[in-house]
């Protein structure tokens, strides 16, 4: 079990070394044991995920062509543990991308603090997001609701930018192919298995 004195060291060095405020090395543990703890950085990331989905659903679900969507054709009680299981994929994927990535660059020392500030990277990420996803839920007015999504959309990518370009000894250019890696990985992974499972929901239905 990892305390939560522990998660709140590593998100906060998370937090330096994006946005500084600190020597963020002092908080980041790359150790193995740091790499193993890091992945807990998925269970505290679920109910903000949740809550980003749950934004997202309510947005889909107001548009005239959401019927024709993947998403209509199964409830919530399906849709939830699907995405769940979908953002488990993906952040796999995202991971064994960036472990190849750092090999294939001769950074295979960099690899454990890499993927243990992506992964508490993501749960920061997951927490701005889920400051949108709870304005819409509670006043469920969408144009407030994209007033706060953009600029968090902008912020999630800049702390994925500042991760890698921390973590690994890559330029510009190279940053810019992992980022576009990373949302191709993200984007086909999590459609992938959405439709594999709403499709065998149909299917045994």
């Amino acid at each position: 079990m990892i305390d939560f004195d522990y998660a709140g060291r590593q998100v906060r060095g998370v937090w330096r070394m994006v946005f500084g405020g600190g020597e963020w090395r002092d908080d980041i543990d790359p150790s193995i044991d740091g790499v193993f703890r890091s992945f807990w950085a998925f269970a505290f990331s679920t109910p903000f995920a949740l809550l980003a989905f749950g934004a997202g659903y309510r947005i889909a679900a107001s548009s005239p062509e959401f019927t024709k969507t993947i998403y209509a054709k199964a409830p919530l009680a399906v849709l939830f543990p699907t995405e769940i299981i979908a953002l488990a994929a993906y952040w796999g994927a995202s991971i064994a991308a960036l472990v190849l990535a750092a090999r294939s660059i001769g950074a295979t020392r960099q690899a454990g603090g890499l993927i243990v500030a992506y992964n508490w990277g993501q749960l920061l990420t997951f927490i701005i997001s889920a400051i949108p996803a709870a304005i819409l839920v509670i006043t469920g007015d969408l144009d407030i609701f994209v007033l706060f999504a953009l600029p968090v959309v902008a912020a999630s990518f800049f702390i994925n930018w500042r991760i890698l370009r921390q973590s690994l000894p890559i330029n510009i250019g190279v940053t810019i192919f992992l980022m576009a890696l990373l949302t191709v990985v993200e984007l086909s992974v999590n459609s992938a298995v959405t439709y594999a499972i709403v499709s065998l929901y149909l299917l045994f239905s």
